[in-house]
């Protein structure tokens, strides 16, 4: 395995760089140039400016919540879309009635439940504990980007995350996103150091942080399946049998529990919990509703789903799940053509937003349209921005292109997550946990550009 690439020899470079017209600049005796080296040099130096950015992302959190908790009762009354679902579970937890909704796995109801009990149900004591969690996105973010490209790096994609809106505001929801951002980067971390330094141990770890984060969100349940390719594109597939079998094995003593619960519970196995007609949403029949009768995200939800008698076929019981998806593979075989037509389109509205589930049914990266669902105009603006990050993020890996096997742990993730949900259902919120890899590498390649262009100066000023 190929461990001497150019980025890992550019980490000791991203932490030294040439830092030119500082010196006549001193804060209590102290250059600047030298305040500047010792941020990035210094392993104190480092500590403290990591601390500050981490410190940072969470005032602003906190700051964040205390404005929307002057804006909202302390009660369940402003809680919309999935919070409902998420708050009663986590309020039957305290009532003593267990899991009860068989459309849900157990891990952000229960923390939900923790923090309830804690604070007598204050839902504005729910927003400043999310905020101390999910600034937790900020630190697994610098430590993802240190191990990958330096210090430097880390720390910008690290700023970057203490700032993002998208991530900030995952404190105010009570939705799962808050636990499973944190989740996917253990996940990504225990993932690329078992590929770096392979052995059974490490990789058993990295099963064991992707079974949590199952437990938060089954996004990733199959990944060691998925992971079967990159494996043997870094070691062979006589190994990459052996490590992928072994994550499966940790993703299983985890889930496992959860799993023969439903099976008691239920009388019946399903992967954690009911799809809620995911697969259909992605069918021919879906699609057509959609650009050829005229219906609406939301109509679809109140008409088709949830309309008069949908109890008979509810998506989130058992029933109704096996249901909807003998309607949405029945729909696929009939009309295969338009199903690949629309997983083609989900690769990309996936990442940037679906036009009529993000865009209120208008054209993608419309910010009229954004200021028509409610935004204001910062927040809108901040939107937009985060939206387009995954077509920068496009042109970082190609710039990134010489280190792609380095990387490969981290684009399996991407490219996993990608055709799960261009299989099934595609809208931006489930792909926004995933922001700060992105982050990561916009902060690689833009770090990596500018030493190419540094290390072609000198070539220049030599001849």
């Amino acid at each position: 395995m190929d461990l001497e690439h150019p980025v890992k020899r550019l980490s000791n470079a991203y932490s030294t760089p040439t830092i030119r017209g500082c010196s006549s600049v001193n804060i209590f005796g102290i250059s600047l140039k030298q305040r500047l080296r010792w941020l990035l040099d210094d392993p104190v130096g480092q500590r403290w400016s990591v601390a500050a950015v981490v410190l940072l992302g969470l005032l602003v959190r906190l700051w964040v919540c205390w404005v929307h908790n002057q804006l909202q009762p302390n009660n369940a009354t402003w809680l919309r879309g999935d919070e409902p679902g998420y708050n009663n579970t986590a309020l039957e937890l305290l009532a003593g009635y267990g899991y009860t909704y068989p459309g849900r796995v157990p891990l952000y109801p229960v923390w939900l439940a923790g923090v309830h009990w804690l604070t007598g149900s204050s839902y504005h004591a729910v927003r400043y504990a999310q905020a101390f969690v999910g600034v937790g996105s900020v630190l697994l973010t610098y430590l993802l980007g240190r191990r990958l490209f330096g210090h430097l790096p880390g720390l910008i994609a690290a700023m970057l995350a203490s700032v993002s809106y998208i991530l900030i505001h995952q404190s105010i929801h009570l939705l799962s996103e808050v636990l499973f951002t944190p989740a996917v980067l253990l996940a990504a971390l225990s993932l690329w150091r078992a590929i770096q330094q392979p052995t059974t141990g490490r990789f058993a770890v990295a099963g064991v942080w992707i079974g949590i984060s199952d437990l938060i969100r089954p996004t990733l349940l199959f990944l060691p399946l998925f992971l079967l390719w990159p494996l043997a594109v870094q070691m062979g597939w006589r190994r990459a049998i052996r490590y992928a079998s072994v994550i499966a094995i940790g993703v299983v003593v985890v889930v496992g529990p959860w799993m023969v619960r439903n099976r008691v519970r239920y009388n019946a196995w399903f992967p954690l919990a009911t799809s809620n007609a995911i697969l259909w949403q992605g069918s021919p029949e879906y699609y057509k509703l959609i650009h050829e009768d005229g219906y609406t995200y939301i109509r679809i939800w109140n008409e088709v789903l949830y309309g008069p008698g949908w109890r008979t076929h509810d998506p989130t019981s058992i029933a109704g799940d096996r249901y909807w998806t003998a309607r949405a593979l029945k729909s696929i075989r009939s009309d295969p053509g338009t199903y690949l037509k629309y997983a083609a389109e989900k690769l990309g509205t996936y990442w940037v937003g679906d036009p009529n589930a993000d865009w209120n049914n208008e054209r993608v990266f419309s910010f009229g349209a954004l200021r028509r669902i409610g935004f204001s105009r910062g927040p809108a603006v901040q939107v937009m921005i985060a939206r387009a990050l995954p077509i920068f993020t496009l042109a970082a890996i190609l710039i990134l292109w010489p280190q792609w096997r380095r990387l490969l742990p981290l684009y399996a993730i991407l490219l996993y997550c990608t055709a799960l949900h261009a299989a099934t259902h595609a809208e931006v919120r489930l792909s926004e946990p995933l922001q700060p890899i992105l982050l990561v590498i916009l902060a690689g390649a833009a770090f990596y550009q500018w030493h190419q262009l540094r290390e072609s100066k000198r070539a220049i000023q030599h001849l």
